[in-house]
């Protein structure tokens, strides 16, 4: 039951309890309680207007409260679905931050290795700024090295030209000899084909004589004199087809000094004895002279 109605019902229950005894005192006096009656209904009409005026005012006051309650259930509502998002606001930055600890994490550990690896480069530049020093102080020792080198090198050059120089003026001397040894193989076979043979240098040629089968030029490389005889050795031997027997005609330039029978024959070299030397006349048989054999003779 509505407030108003329960208020509405107590004052008609106190009207009439008040009414009661005018009943019975107006039964006695007529008048009295006619004009006690209008004036208790002029008050009851006036209650129920009072009465009407405060339900009125109760019912704008419920009307009121009513809209006020449905606000509040909506701000409730509102709250509750704020609060709700609130909380899934909440959770969310939760993940977020461990997410993001995580990530700090990950960061630090990054850094870490940034900084062990910035360590390990800077170990690294050491040592390639060492081993750079290490390579120029090579490359300086080199350079003197090279330059050392170089001023050998010159020397060897220097040396190299004198003695190519050498070799050449041997090369012309050695020229120069062969060309005298093949005048004078000349002069001789001119001589003998003009005069025919020598006779004082075959004069003392022994029988058993063996013609040679070649032409040879040999040189006497030593001389050996005892009493009665002089030996002679030349540096040609079997290689180069000397046999025992053979008289090679001797000679100082392209003058004649005597002949060499061949007595004795080895490999490189080969020994014989002088024969119709005339130191005299014609000069000793000696070293660096010529021995000729003529094919045939």
């Amino acid at each position: 039951m509505h407030l108003l109605t329960k208020l509405f019902i107590v004052l008609v229950s106190l009207l009439a309890v008040m009414i009661t005894p005018l009943v019975a005192v107006n039964a006695m006096n007529e008048e009295s309680f006619k004009t006690k009656w209008m004036s208790a209904n002029q008050g009851k009409n006036a209650a129920l207007e009072n009465l009407g005026f405060e339900q009125r005012v109760r019912m704008a006051e419920a009307s009121a409260s009513a809209v006020q309650t449905k606000e509040l259930e909506l701000r409730i509502a509102e709250l509750q679905k704020s609060g709700d998002s609130k909380v899934a606001e909440a959770t969310r930055l939760q993940g977020e931050l461990a997410l993001a600890r995580g990530g700090q994490e990950e960061i630090n550990a990054r850094i870490g290795m940034m900084a062990e690896t910035q360590q390990a480069q800077q170990k690294l530049g050491e040592t390639l700024v060492s081993e750079l020093r290490s390579l120029r102080t090579r490359a300086v020792d080199a350079e003197r090295q090279s330059v050392d080198l170089e001023e050998e090198l010159g020397i060897i050059r220097s040396n190299l030209e004198v003695a190519e120089a050498a070799r050449r003026a041997l090369q012309e001397e050695v020229q120069q000899l062969n060309d005298e040894r093949d005048q004078a193989v000349d002069k001789i076979a001119r001589y003998v084909a003009y005069i025919g043979e020598l006779p004082s240098a075959r004069a003392g040629a022994k029988a058993g004589s063996l013609p040679a089968d070649r032409n040879l030029s040999a040189t006497i490389i030593n001389v050996r004199r005892s009493e009665g005889s002089t030996l002679a050795e030349i540096n040609s031997g079997s290689r180069d087809g000397v046999q025992e027997g053979w008289v090679l005609t001797l000679a100082d330039g392209s003058r004649f000094v005597g002949n060499l029978r061949i007595i004795e024959v080895d490999v490189n070299r080969s020994t014989g004895v002088v024969e119709l030397e005339d130191a005299n006349n014609r000069g000793e048989v000696r070293a660096g002279q010529r021995a000729i054999a003529r094919k045939g003779q």
